[in-house]
């Protein structure tokens, strides 16, 4: 194999130099998505190459605006501009302040202190508040918080800033929506991320992200704190679920189809976010997810380059290309600077490059944490000045008053000048604008699309997300789906086997996710999935039995109930994982799986039982590679939320055929991490990942034949060779056949390899994908168009660069190359 592939690469380093020889002088103005556009540089040659440069405002134009745009932004700066003019020092402050619901409730209930919250709106003029009140866990004897209850608080909150406010300016209040309302009693639970970038497929990104909106607003709030958009290279990291994987342009490409979803494919900064959208925030802005040490909040040192081609594209797509309204920054530092006093990534990036017109707030406490966490600051002034002067429009404080009281004494001494307040006020304002709340600040709880929360077709689009998401990793003698001809007796065991709170993890509920499966209204374990599934199947027994716990002791006399009935099975199904958490109560300080499932397991294969091991976990935990390959069949469910269970037993069974792909690297051992698919070159053989990035397997069987690039040039005697001018847009085309028996859907998935750069090229990146849904026998033509921008690279100067040479395309087993002139 090795020998095939350095003769294939001989050949085309040939192939390149003869191009290079008859071509090599050719040059054309960068062209993106057909139309022409201004090189920022003359073109220049780097040794014998020709190399162009783009910019942001390049690859993502602004919008021409029409008549009901110029029409919206006239009456809102009309309309801003007269409020403005009335605002005393302290009501601008109040306006970049955000508090915590529990500084309004009496402790251990959810009643809303009137008198607090008068003295908070007729004193500081707080313009926002957040989070549920049961968040952190049970208030008294109070788990979640309905509709009702949530239009009540909101109503009263709302009333008495109202009230309280000189100039009647609404509070907005926004909300960790992660994977549905999550804190909204009956709402529809999602898959989380990484489990929906496993679909390959944006309609399911837009579509969680409709529902989650229209849950969110129905409860009267306008401001979801989604979605996550870095990149899931850190398997350590707490947070990693929150991710739309490792990969940047799936993260760009589903992220910005969340934003789209959220805010009804708006924007907030030339026209209305109506009702059942709201608006949404891009974070953590950005570097966050990958910190060096794994834990949450610590702190990443990532190079200028990387940072740019691999952390910001998903930023760029949302902010820039789908119109995010607003963003919420990084807690963490990058390269020793804490992202809350970067001038250069808030202002000159984020503003300048990036052209963000929104609202940029603060993470929890992530000011007062310049001085005592992150030691930038020596007092508290300090920090509001970095953070300020870096360009943060609201502080998240969110526990005290500290801020606005703070603030409203540096304004006073001269420190800050209330010029910029005002930068940051209007920006507030312009959303409040967007969203409505001036024309009609109060919730209304007799809206339509308050008796929508939970409805079932919302509950059936997250199960069709969990169906496309579950990966078939491994599959032996076609073990699966089950044949119930010949499998009678099933055991069914595991922790997470029974267990919808385990197949929600974290933001689910409460912030560390919930306690008990009785909190959640909907939903199906993966036991009651199964017996649902099966239920007028004849003769088919299903026995189950927990197994194991996590994260206790080891038990096992449990673990010999499990193995003793597994000698009475046809086929073992074992279902471990995680249990919930989120942020830095889930930091792990090793990667390795829980030890006493790990023992469960081996108990089981030892058997000699045919064992399907089904993974419910938040992060790729280790398991021994051996005992993973003596598995039978391996499937991933990642966090499929409350509607996983049937879908999960669906593809046991056969009634779903699995389409899922990895959407990031399963590394083999805990001390091969950080190496994502897209490494490089001198990297190739330092790895032996357990399952690669897009791995995922079908019922079925899908060929690719007849690639070819629409629009490129044919090499006369070089099949499958072609050329093209730096710059352009190319079209490629693939035909997918199902050759198999039964209907599947499938991910396809293009690649582009640059085989020699200025700067060390990756083996191979993602530049596109496309799920193909194809009846046996069917097959059908698939078209994917790369811009300019898809063939570029960060330069030796830190900018996206485009370089002449050659560039090899793949899909599945099909490849050709193409040299850029």
């Amino acid at each position: 194999m090795k020998t095939i592939k350095s003769l294939f690469l001989l050949s085309l380093l040939i192939v390149n130099l003869l191009i290079s020889s008859t071509y090599g002088s050719s040059i054309r103005v960068s062209i993106v998505g057909g139309e022409e556009v201004e090189v920022i540089e003359k073109p220049r040659t780097f040794g014998n190459k020709r190399e162009l440069k783009l910019e942001y405002s390049q690859i993502y134009p602004k919008k021409k605006l029409n008549q009901e745009n110029i029409n919206f932004m006239s009456a809102r700066d009309t309309f801003v501009d007269k409020l403005m003019s009335k605002m005393s020092i302290a009501e601008k402050i109040g306006q970049m302040t955000q508090l915590d619901i529990t500084t309004l409730t009496s402790p251990n209930t959810i009643t809303i202190n009137e008198t607090t919250l008068a003295y908070y709106a007729k004193t500081y003029y707080i313009g926002s508040y957040l989070n549920s009140p049961v968040s952190g866990g049970l208030a008294g004897d109070i788990h979640h918080i309905n509709s009702s209850v949530w239009l009540d608080m909101i109503n009263t909150i709302q009333t008495i800033v109202m009230e309280g406010s000189p100039n009647k300016i609404p509070m907005i209040y926004g909300l960790d929506s992660v994977h549905g309302a999550n804190y909204v009693h009956k709402a529809t639970l999602f898959p989380h991320n990484t489990g929906l970038a496993a679909t390959f497929n944006i309609e399911h990104a837009t579509t969680a992200a409709q529902i989650t909106s229209k849950d969110t607003v129905a409860v009267g709030i306008p401001w979801v704190f989604a979605p996550v958009l870095g990149i899931g290279v850190q398997p350590l990291w707490a947070r990693i679920y929150e991710t739309f994987g490792e990969d940047p342009y799936v993260a760009s490409m589903m992220g910005a189809a969340a934003v789209r979803g959220f805010q009804g494919g708006n924007n907030s900064f030339d026209g209305p976010i109506n009702a059942p959208s709201a608006v949404c925030t891009a974070k953590h802005y950005f570097g966050y997810s990958d910190p060096t040490s794994g834990k949450d909040r610590t702190a990443a040192w990532i190079p200028e380059r990387m940072l740019r081609r691999y952390f910001l594209p998903s930023f760029a797509e949302a902010i820039t290309g789908a119109g995010a309204g607003t963003i919420m920054i990084n807690s963490g530092e990058v390269n020793g600077v804490p992202m809350h006093t970067s001038y250069k990534y808030l202002t000159e990036v984020l503003r300048g490059e990036l052209q963000f017109e929104g609202v940029a707030v603060t993470d929890w406490q992530d000011i007062e944490k310049l001085v005592y966490f992150h030691h930038t600051a020596g007092t508290a002034e300090e920090a509001i000045l970095q953070a300020l002067d870096a360009g943060i429009d609201m502080s998240m404080v969110p526990l005290d008053l500290s801020f606005p009281i703070i603030l409203a004494e540096m304004v006073a001494a001269g420190t800050v000048p209330e010029s910029r307040l005002d930068l940051s006020v209007r920006r507030i304002l312009n959303l409040k604008y967007a969203l409505g709340l001036f024309s009609n600040p109060y919730p209304n709880p007799n809206a339509a699309i308050v008796d929508t929360i939970g409805q079932v077709q919302d509950r059936e689009a997250a199960a069709a997300s969990a169906e496309e998401s579950v990966t078939l990793l491994q599959n032996k003698n076609n073990i699966l789906p089950l044949n119930t001809n010949t499998i009678k007796n099933v055991l069914l065991t595991g922790p997470s086997a029974d267990s919808i709170k385990n197949l929600n993890g974290g933001w689910s509920v409460h912030w560390q996710g919930a306690y008990e499966d009785s909190e959640f209204p909907f939903g199906t374990s993966i036991l009651t999935g199964l017996r649902e599934v099966t239920n007028d199947t004849a003769d088919f027994n299903i026995q189950y039995t927990i197994g194991h716990e996590i994260g206790v002791p080891t038990n096992q006399t449990s673990i010999d109930e499990a193995v003793e009935l597994a000698q009475s099975s046809d086929v073992v199904v074992v279902v471990i994982g995680e249990l919930p958490e989120a942020e830095t109560p889930g930091d792990i300080y090793d990667l390795s799986m829980d030890p006493n499932e790990v023992l469960l397991l081996q108990q089981l294969v030892d058997t000699g039982k045919p064992v399907v091991l089904i993974l419910v976990e938040a992060r790729p935990r280790i398991l021994p590679p051996a005992l993973v390959y003596s598995c039978a069949a391996v499937l991933m469910a990642y966090l499929p939320g409350s509607e996983g269970g049937k879908p999960i037993a669906n593809i046991l069974m056969g009634n779903v055929n699995p389409s899922g792909r990895l959407p990031l690297t399963y590394p083999g051992t805990t001390g091969d991490i950080g190496v994502p698919y897209y490494h490089k070159y001198s990297e190739n053989g330092v790895t032996t990942p357990l399952f690669q990035f897009g791995d995922g397997l079908s019922y079925t069987i899908f060929n690719y034949t007849n690639l070819a690039c629409s629009n490129c040039k044919p090499i006369s005697g070089q099949s499958g060779n072609y050329t093209g001018v730096l710059g352009q847009s190319y079209t490629f085309t693939v035909t997918v056949t199902n050759n198999g028996n039964v209907q599947g859907k499938d991910s396809v998935l293009l690649y582009l390899s640059d085989l020699w750069a200025q700067v060390t090229p990756e083996v191979k990146m993602l530049r596109g994908f496309q799920k193909v849904d194809l009846m046996p026998g069917k097959s059908q033509q698939i078209t994917f168009t790369l811009n300019a921008y898809e063939f570029s690279f960060i330069g030796i100067d830190n900018k996206i660069t485009l370089e002449s040479g050659q560039f090899i395309v793949m899909v599945g087993n099909q490849q050709l190359g193409l040299y850029l002139q």
